[in-house]
C-alpha cells in the first residue's frame, strides 16, 4: 500500500494542472453558481416563518473610572486684546 501523502500529491498535481489549463472557465462557472445560490437563498419560500430572536447583552465588568474633566474657564475680559 502506498503512503497517503503520495495519493495527496497526485490529487494536488491534478488540481494544479486543471486550474492552469481551465482556470478562467472554472472561475466563470463558480461565479455564476455562486450568484445563483445567493439568489436562491434570498428568494426561496420558507417552510416556517422567521421568529424574532431576543438577545441579552450582559456586562462583563465595571467600566473603568475616569477622572472628571475640569470646568471650562469663562472668558476673561482683558483690555490687552
Amino acid at each position: 500500500m502506498e503512503h497517503p501523502v503520495q495519493y495527496l500529491t497526485v490529487v494536488t498535481k491534478f488540481l494544479d494542472r486543471l486550474i492552469a489549463e481551465q482556470g478562467d472557465f472554472l472561475f466563470v462557472i463558480c461565479t455564476y453558481v455562486g450568484l445563483g445560490v445567493i439568489v436562491w437563498i434570498l428568494t426561496r419560500r420558507r417552510k416556517r416563518p422567521v421568529h424574532d430572536i431576543s438577545v441579552v447583552i450582559l456586562p462583563l465588568g465595571l467600566p473603568p473610572k475616569r477622572e472628571a474633566e475640569p470646568e471650562p474657564v469663562p472668558f476673561n475680559d482683558c483690555d490687552g486684546f
